[in-house]
């Protein structure tokens, strides 16, 4: 994905530090501040995304790097590069995902369900029942529910950033920085 974006439209917010105290403060977040009536919530809600899950880590970004793709959001893809490779994500995955192709060798039977799932949810918004009893039997309702949380969060994040045309951060963020 080509990192040449327009100019910014919403402003970074400087003023927020004591809620980057769990979290790193990328640029998308301090966009994400403008709305103070949300952000302080959001970004509690955030910190618990990034702790672990049921749903497995590596799926969980391999997801959030699907959604940046299907979202055609440069920041959430460059970002979550750097996070999905501290979480022992291939580039052989990262590769066959920029190229769309969700049924690579290189993915596992869960890890393809979980691309037809988050498609669905994505496109349809409701899953069929078929990609629904399919993923039924790789994750459990908590883990299909957060799987569901991070495709609509990404979803969310992808539209502030394209929306309000981000900046990309001069360096991602440390994957450290985020568990």
């Amino acid at each position: 994905m080509t990192e040449e974006l327009p100019p910014a439209r919403l402003p970074l917010a400087d003023n927020i530090s004591e809620t980057f105290d769990k979290l790193p403060p990328i640029n998308l977040f301090r966009a994400a501040a403008n709305a103070k009536t949300l952000y302080p919530a959001f970004i509690q809600y955030m910190y618990l995304l990034f702790k672990p899950l049921e749903l497995d880590a590596r799926i969980e970004r391999l997801i959030v790097l699907y959604v940046g793709k299907l979202s055609d959001c440069i920041y959430i893809w460059r970002q979550n590069v750097v996070v999905a490779k501290s979480l022992g994500v291939t580039q052989e995955e990262i590769d066959a995902l920029e190229r769309n192709d969700t049924k690579a060798a290189c993915f596992s039977d869960a890890q393809k369900v979980a691309f037809r799932f988050a498609d669905e949810a994505f496109r349809l918004i409701e899953v069929s029942d078929e990609v629904y009893v399919e993923a039924s039997c790789f994750f459990s309702p908590q883990a299909l529910t957060e799987l569901l949380y991070v495709v609509g969060t990404y979803m969310l994040l992808a539209r502030i950033a394209r929306t309000g045309r981000v900046p990309l951060d001069a360096t991602p963020a440390a994957a450290t920085s985020l568990k």
